[in-house]
């Protein structure tokens, strides 16, 4: 029976103790990263957060034109390091799809301006860079999403995936 008493007194103390904290006031998270969102979302990866500030899709991009049956789209990404090292990036980290089918996605176009985001570029600790990344797709579609996944090689050398963000819009 005291063994019964002790463990209530617990519970009431423990009780009041955390009355009015929320779990993140305990350093704990509330709810899942979000994986899915929206132009202007912001998201929170293991590496870095980014946005889809904007979206387009011009007729031609300083002088890029699209080839037959395509049209250009193109997203404005910003990038905040805060995985506290300095990060190797690359214009792959993201892509375009804009189907289920093996085909219905694609790579950025080559960087040949400074607003379009490098093949390959560092991102210094607490840095936010803005590039905007130009793609080629079907002339009929106007329904996309940029996606990035989180890939990583563990202390132990051993490949892993993360989390696949999806960022949803209509052009």
């Amino acid at each position: 029976m005291k063994k019964c008493l002790n463990l209530l007194a617990l519970v009431l103390a423990m009780a009041l103790v955390f009355t009015g904290c929320s779990l993140s006031d305990l350093g704990l998270k509330e709810e899942e990263p979000q994986l899915t969102g929206e132009v202007g979302d912001t998201f929170e990866t293991m590496f870095f957060d980014f946005s889809v500030d904007e979206v387009s899709s011009p007729e031609e991009y300083d002088g890029y034109t699209p080839a037959e049956g395509n049209r250009l789209v193109v997203c404005k990404v910003t990038i905040t390091n805060t995985f506290g090292e300095p990060l190797p990036m690359f214009d792959t980290d993201f892509q375009l799809q804009w189907g289920s089918g093996d085909e219905d996605y694609a790579w950025a176009v080559d960087a040949f301006n400074d607003s379009l985001m490098p093949l390959e570029w560092e991102l210094l600790t607490g840095d936010t860079a803005t590039y905007e990344m130009l793609f080629e797709a079907p002339a009929d579609v106007d329904r996309f999403m940029l996606v990035y996944l989180e890939m990583y090689t563990d202390a132990d050398g051993n490949d892993g995936e993360g989390d696949l963000y999806n960022v949803n819009f209509s052009v």
